[in-house]
């Protein structure tokens, strides 16, 4: 299904963001990159000062430059100018070349790979921070040379303090050197410039030249600057191996005069150098920079040896080579290029981030360039893009201080196989055996060409567009491959756009009749073709030049017509330049007149309406607008929506990508408007806000500060208690916004409110405005005596609002005569005490003017808020305002104690029943903000996971609830001094269970004992796999005999039944089957993510309180285990000092650890999360056992032991004795704590009985005050229903954990199934076919009950089966929470639950749906892959069978499958009389009891 067209601009930007998760990274520390390197092994990053060595998948680095001493930073100013490595041969190290601009331009020769320094030469590479260097090494004759390029000197006459060049170097510019001295070896190795300096961009050594791209350093600010250039320098006398100037020739991509990038391309004996290109104006324009390809042949023989800058040749006039732009963009400062498939592909990188990608084809022409990856932070790309050596389907992209690896192609974008080969993109091909688009190294089969084909193997690869002039006024339009077409259109583009004139089609081609007289202008004519066929689409655009004989007359001998971009046809790049400079230009002959279009910055959401201002619009029709970006992509036409009057109308522009693009206007029968420049850019992003507090009148001046602000729409504040208020439209400024707080009147206390962008219909949260109450000021003192001066201080509560001196306006108003004057104060500053902050204002008068001052009144303003300020009063004034209160107290309580006695109940029920309120929002509130807010800190690192080896896995699988047995199969068999006749008893037995037939009459037999209980059944199917463990082979066969058994005997009664319960051997036999050959990729691919769960959930657990009696949590799963009884807490952090092990005399000394507790953890749990600590910081245990430590408070006082239960312990009612916490022992932060070693074993100790309690308090106590509950004297209330909440945040914090380990075990590998659940599931499709079984759901049944439900589940709610670790009762309620909704993914039954519904089903309740689609998805994988041959099943387990040789004593487990034979030996004997064809196994078996017999005899057995 097609993308609609308003949607399909985003898929590109989709794919490269989706792709964008998996890429690595290297951050250079403390400064920007400066250069980078790639070789075989490594990359090398440079910046600052440091140079990095980084592995070639950015995964490790280590610095290497300097190896130690101060960071990148330091010394401040060095720049890195030049990187550059030589080869290693035999016998022959590499070498790597670095300049810094330290030491006037220093360049240091290091060995590798040891990085021992051999050589360091100054004045080699440019001193100055911005001065340019190029360089490249090449070989001649065995030795090395150095060619560099630099600007030694700015041409200023007083050069940068320490950057003063000799006079040797004054003037050079280009120099050869070898790399063992790094000194030139004469003056023909020095080129030096002429007039000005140069900034060289580019050193280049291809077929024996060198060649260096540059530009005048003065082209950045010259109005009328000059072409880029390329010099070139050869040798003479190559005997002598000395260079010379060869000559000069300029650049000429459409009159751009900088040059930004460059990179040479190689295919053999051919090359081409690609260059970026830019216009020297400062504003960034649609066409501001531009991609030209030169080919090096040209290049490498010019034509005039004289140099205008560079003193050397005979005066000749410098040629230029002018080229049209392969690709035109607003942005462009980087490339590379290569070759793939005979294809060029080009590397761009953006000044906002982008890298793009083009593929050229023969014409040097480019398709419209992908969007590869986008920077989040939208820094610019550094110029030097560099392939991955290793693997060259990644590209390194360095922007600011970080290096990415990102990948070449998004070929997953393409969904069909049309697409994947239609994108012509050599890097993607179809994989015909995974149905997906994809790079050849990620298609199984690759090699063959039916599995991976691409653009080389595609019947259309070079399909064209060709042109003939069959007769005057006709355009004959095929196709270079002959095949029917399905439709044609051709339009004349330019110089006035004509579509479908007379089109009429053939069977291979189209003919189009021109009518209409087509005035040329300047000879060229643009058009446009489309052909379809049944498989492919195809369109091309022509420029026509010296075509009107052609056309008019059928002359056409002269006529030359070419493939071109549609945006620079016809047109000369620096007339379209000085054109779009000034709309205001237009020329008044179009009719049609553009004064301006506004706005000119839109987001790539597109915008709803833009005004286009001019004049004579409603004297036209048809008027559009066209919208181009990159110059080789389709330009968008867009209808005009409303002319609203003959100088306005506007357009509703759609979304599109992030780019610079040109627009232009253009009605009927007219030329296009100059073309003006339009940004379409990223959504606006939020950084901070000053200040982040305002008083509650508001009007306090506001400053954001973010990226793209200038596309927001509005700005918008939301405050919960009212609807939305826009502050703003359209903030003009693109980094910041000014505003002024809007007033909160309605608000009687400080609140929060949060500040939204507005860009069309998206709404996008910026930062939080923190609202305060309007400052207090108490009162101020004005002081006269320093007539005429005015000194006034006010004086203020303190507050958070952090008011400045520029904010304040304060005025004085006096009466003068009747009337009022006003004298302004300057507000000096403003001085903050604790008790209260003082505010200095002074006024300097003028003239003789007598101020009244007993009718002086202060005013102060802060934005909206305005107040006037009382003066200081006297004493006599103050003591009645403080006797006043006390007598007005009296007189009420009195009143209220005799005539208002009754009320005073009401009101005290009414308190309480405000605090029961507000204790239950205050819970709510603080669930919902911790739901939202909290976050998890994962320990990342836990080490080697602490897996059981597989015998004790297999023992604790096969015997869940028999523990005795693991000493019992590790123990050897007693010693016989006949060990001939010991081992014939257990041979013979061995043999007969291995006959197929006597094992299965065998089970069957057993099975239907009465007192063969299902106990009976699963030992007997453990002992069973453990006796033929290493015959899988034929145990696998018995389990299928035992499996088409079990299915005979439900078919009649109910399928779906089928393996759900384990009543029969085969039920278990499966699930010991299903553990024995799932144990390697249990181990391989979910042992770690499982194990992350555990840890995680026991973290989370944690983290909040848990009482030590019950072991109940706050943060919990599990309703059952939810400790909704407890109080407030808070984090106490200590220093828990370790002290050195006595009996580990080896040991380190002690050392001091950071621990946080929390201060209602009792001294048992503080004991646990330090030894825990301790683990996690040094990766091994501390060396004694919990209960081998005790705990001592240091402080300066004294030294306290901290206990459980000691003489100290509060005593509850009925004689329970509270153990004692934290907080109990006044523990604050910072405290310091010491752990050693016991000399007795304590209280602490041991388990606590019904005597003692911890955070559950005795229902006697429930009711009475908390301590630090900041309510005494009144009821704390708890509902358990208040505390759900903490369910949800425990299951959020896990959320991302628990979904790795599901998609773990139900995702295919390399698209590859385990070879047990393959060969399984398969047997069970196959049997249900046999069976004639339709249902689907049938098979589902069968499948979750062998695999999810016998072995999943089983592993889930039990990881001391694979894990060395200790399962509390709690962490088993959590993990069965998360176990059933496992099994819930696999149930094809739909959930309808309401809210009675149980909290273990609500939990996950949203979750299941999507993962019943994913194991959906699973079974179908499974199904789809090719079907197991019975060698390669066969083959597994076998291997399987010889990696568990001698793990299990055998003779223990025949043993007990002999003492089970002989309980049931005569209906054994009974059954196998009654069948035929047994007389054999009879015998066997009564040998077999004869030699048991006998060794009981002699008590071997």
């Amino acid at each position: 299904m097609a993308a609609p067209p308003a949607l399909s601009w985003a898929l590109p930007l989709l794919a490269a963001l989706a792709g964008a998760g998996g890429h690595r990274s290297f951050e250079l520390p403390g400064a920007p990159i400066d250069n980078i390197e790639v070789s075989g092994r490594f990359v090398l990053v440079a910046g600052g000062g440091c140079l990095y060595e980084v592995r070639s998948d950015l995964s490790r680095s280590r610095r290497v430059v300097p190896p130690g001493g101060p960071g990148c930073r330091e010394p401040s100013g060095v720049r890195s100018k030049l990187l550059l490595l030589t080869h290693a041969e035999a016998g022959v190290d590499g070498q790597l070349l670095a300049g810094w601009t330290q030491g006037q331009g220093s360049c240091e020769v290091w060995r590798l790979p040891d990085y021992r320094l051999v050589l360091n030469r100054t004045e080699v590479v440019s001193c100055l921070p911005r001065g340019s260097t190029a360089g490249v090494v090449f070989r001649q004759a065995d030795d090395w040379y150095l060619a560099v390029a630099a600007t030694y000197s700015n041409g200023e006459r007083w050069p940068p303090a320490g950057c003063e060049p000799s006079e040797s170097s004054q003037t050079a510019a280009i120099t050869v050197r070898p790399v063992k001295t790094l000194e030139p070896r004469g003056e023909w190795d020095i080129i030096k410039y002429n007039k000005e300096p140069l900034h060289f961009v580019d050193a280049l050594w291809w077929g024996g030249r060198l060649f260096f791209p540059y530009y005048r350093l003065k082209a950045e600010l010259d109005r009328d600057p000059e072409l880029p250039s390329m010099v070139v320098m050869h040798q003479p006398h190559r005997s002598e191996h000395s260079f010379d100037l060869q000559g000069q020739v300029y650049l000429d991509c459409g009159c751009r005069s900088l040059l930004i990038s460059s990179s040479l391309v190689r295919q053999g004996e051919r090359g081409w150098w690609v260059g970026v290109f830019r216009h020297n104006h400062g504003d960034r324009a649609w066409d501001s920079t531009a991609v030209c390809v030169f080919g090096m042949e040209e290049l490498r023989e010019p034509t005039c040896v004289y140099s205008t800058h560079f003193y050397a040749g005979t005066n000749c006039k410098v040629q230029s080579i002018k080229k049209s732009p392969t690709l035109i963009h607003s942005g462009l400062v980087a490339v590379y290029g290569t070759v793939v498939l005979n294809q060029i592909v080009l590397f761009l990188g953006t000044d906002d981030g982008q890298l793009l990608k083009a593929i050229l084809n023969e014409d040097m022409k480019s398709n419209c360039p992908e969007i590869l990856y986008e920077i989040e932070e939208e820094t610019s790309i550094f110029p030097k893009l560099r392939l991955d050596p290793v693997d060259s389907n990644y590209i390194y992209l360095s922007s600011a201080n970080k290096v990415r690896r990102i990948p070449v192609a998004n070929c997953g974008r393409y969904v069909s196989e049309q697409e994947c080969l239609s994108a012509k993109d050599p890097y993607c091909g179809w994989c015909s055996l995974n149905q997906r688009c994809t790079l050849k190294e990620n298609c199984t089969r690759s090699n063959s060409t039916k599995g991976w084909f691409n653009i080389s193997h595609a019947p259309d690869k070079d399909l064209k567009i060709l042109l003939r002039f069959p007769a005057r006024n006709q355009i004959s339009v095929s196709a270079s491959i002959s095949k029917t077409l399905t439709s044609c259109r051709i339009k004349i583009v330019k110089p006035i756009e004509m579509p479908h004139e007379n089109v009429v089609l053939k069977n291979s081609s189209c003919v189009c009749n021109l009518t209409t007289p087509v005035t040329l202008d300047n000879d060229c004519l643009v058009l446009e073709a489309s052909l379809s066929s049944s498989s492919w689409n195809l369109t091309e655009t022509f420029q026509l030049e010296n075509c009107s004989w052609c056309i008019h007359d059928g002359e056409c001998a002269s006529c030359n017509w070419t493939r071109v971009s549609p945006a620079t046809a016809c047109q000369d790049i620096c007339s379209v330049q000085n054109a779009s400079k000034d709309i205001t230009t237009a020329q008044k002959s179009e009719h049609i007149n553009i004064h301006s279009i506004k706005p000119l910055w839109i987001s790539t959401l597109g915008k709803s309406e833009i005004t286009v201002k001019g004049e004579n619009f409603t004297h036209e029709s048809g008027i559009k607008l066209i919208l181009t970006g990159s110059s080789v992509c389709k330009q968008e036409i867009i209808k005009v929506r409303n002319v609203i009057n003959d100088t306005q109308m506007t357009f509703a522009l759609p979304p599109t990508r992030k780019e610079a693009k040109s627009v232009c206007i253009q009605a009927d029968g007219r030329k296009c408007s100059p073309p003006v420049t339009l940004h379409y850019v990223s959504l606006p992003a939020c950084f901070g806000i000053t200040p982040n507090t305002s008083w509650i009148s508001g009007g306090r001046k506001i400053i954001t500060t973010g990226r793209n602000l200038n596309v927001v729409d509005k700005v918008i504040i939301s405050d919960d208690q009212r609807s939305n208020l826009t502050i703003s439209e359209c903030p003009q400024n693109k980094s910041e916004y000014h505003y002024l707080s809007p007033s909160l009147s309605h608000a009687t206390e400080g609140k929060v409110v949060d500040m939204i962008f507005k860009v069309e219909t998206t709404f996008i949260p910026c930062v939080k405005l923190h609202y305060h109450p309007d400052p207090v000021f108490i009162n101020y003192q004005l002081h006269t005596e320093l007539d005429p001066d005015l000194e006034l201080k006010i004086y203020k509560e303190n507050d958070n609002l952090n008011i400045s001196k520029t904010e304040v306006e304060v005025y004085l108003s006096y009466m003068n005569g009747s009337q009022t004057a006003k004298i302004y104060f300057s507000v000096q500053n403003i001085t903050e005490k604790p008790d209260r902050s003082t505010i200095l204002c002074k006024f300097k008068r003028e003239g003789t003017e007598k101020i009244d001052f007993s009718t002086v009144k202060v005013f102060v303003k802060l934005g909206n808020f305005e107040l006037e300020v009382k003066p200081t009063s006297s004493y006599i004034y103050l003591y009645v305002l403080i006797l006043l209160p006390i007598v007005v107290g009296v007189i009420i309580v009195a009143f209220i104690v005799t005539r208002y006695k009754s009320k005073e109940l009401t009101r005290k029920q009414s308190q309480q029943l405000e605090l029961l309120e507000y204790e239950i929002r205050k819970e709510i509130r603080e669930g919902f903000a911790e739901l939202q807010m909290d976050e998890l800190d994962v320990v990342d690192s836990f080490g080697t996971v602490p897996f059981l080896d597989y015998k004790h896995f297999a023992i604790r699988t096969f015997f869940p609830e028999s523990g005795g047995f693991a000493s019992i199969f590790s123990e050897d068999m007693p010693q016989s001094r006949d060990q001939t006749r010991k081992d014939e008893s257990f041979n013979m037995l061995h043999a007969l269970i291995c006959n197929k037939n006597f094992l299965v009459t065998l089970i069957h037999t057993l099975e239907k004992q009465k007192n063969f209980s299902v106990k009976d059944r699963c030992l007997f199917a453990s002992f069973l796999t453990i006796a033929l463990q290493t015959k899988l082979v034929y145990l696998t066969h018995i389990l299928e005999v035992l499996t088409k058994d079990l299915m005979e005997q439900s078919s009649n009664v109910q399928p779906k039944l089928l393996l759900r319960r384990t009543e029969s051997v085969v039920e278990k036999l499966l699930t010991n089957w299903m553990s024995v050959c799932l144990s390697g990729f249990l181990r391989e691919t979910i042992g770690e993510p499982f194990y992350l769960l555990v840890t995680t959930l026991n973290q989370k657990i944690n983290k909040g309180p848990v009482d030590a009696i019950t072991c109940k949590a706050l943060y919990t799963l599990n309703e059952d285990w939810l400790l909704w009884q407890v109080s407030e807490f808070k984090t106490v952090t200590v220093n828990v000092i370790f002290e050195k092990i006595p009996e580990n005399e080896s040991g380190d000394a002690c050392q001091t650890i950071q621990v946080n507790v929390l201060d209602c953890d009792t001294i048992g749990q503080t004991k646990e999360k330090s030894l825990q600590a301790f683990l996690n910081k040094n990766g091994f245990p501390y060396g004694l056992q919990l209960d081998e430590i005790g705990l001592e408070l240091v402080s300066e006082e004294q030294q306290r032991e901290l206990l459980d239960i000691d003489g100290s312990s509060e005593m509850m009612e009925d004689g329970i004795r509270k153990l004692n916490t934290i907080a109990h022992y006044k523990i604050a932060n910072g405290a310091t704590i010491k752990v050693l070693k016991k000399k007795t074993n304590t209280r602490s100790d041991v388990d606590y009985s019904d005597e003692h309690c911890h955070l559950i308090l005795p229902d006697s106590e429930a009711n009475k005050d908390m301590k630090g509950s900041g309510h005494k004297g009144k009821q704390k209330f708890k509902v358990k229903e208040m505390y759900l909440t903490k369910l949800l945040s425990t299951k959020v914090a896990i959320h991302s954990v628990v979904e790795n380990l599901f998609r773990s075990i139900w995702s295919l590998p390399n698209n590859k199934a385990p070879v047990a659940i393959k060969y399984f599931f398969d047997f069970l499709d196959a049997q249900a076919e046999s069976k004639r079984i339709t249902d689907p759901d049938v098979v589902h049944i069968w499948k979750t009950n062998s695999l999810p439900l016998r072995f999943w589940v089983n592993i889930l709610k039990n990881p001391q089966f694979v894990f060395d670790v200790k399962k509390t009762s709690h962490i088993d309620g959590c993990l069965s929470v998360i176990a059933q909704a496992f099994m819930d993914a696999f149930s094809l039954a739909e959930q309808t639950m309401g809210k009675e519904a149980p909290t273990n089903k609500l939990l996950y309740a949203k979750d299941i749906p999507l993962y019943k689609k994913e194991v959906k998805a699973y079974y179908k994988a499974i199904r789809d892959l090719p079907p197991l041959t019975t060698s390669e099943v066969e083959e597994f387990l076998t291997q399987e069978s010889k990696k568990h040789e001698n793990e299990f004593n055998e003779e223990v487990a025949l043993m007990e499958i002999y003492r089970y034979i002989v309980k049931y030996y005569d209906e054994i004997v009974s059954k196998l009389e009654r069948e035929r064809g047994f007389e054999e196994v009879q015998k066997q078996l009564q040998q077999v009891k004869a030699l048991f017999d006998e060794k009981k005899k002699c008590k071997w057995v």
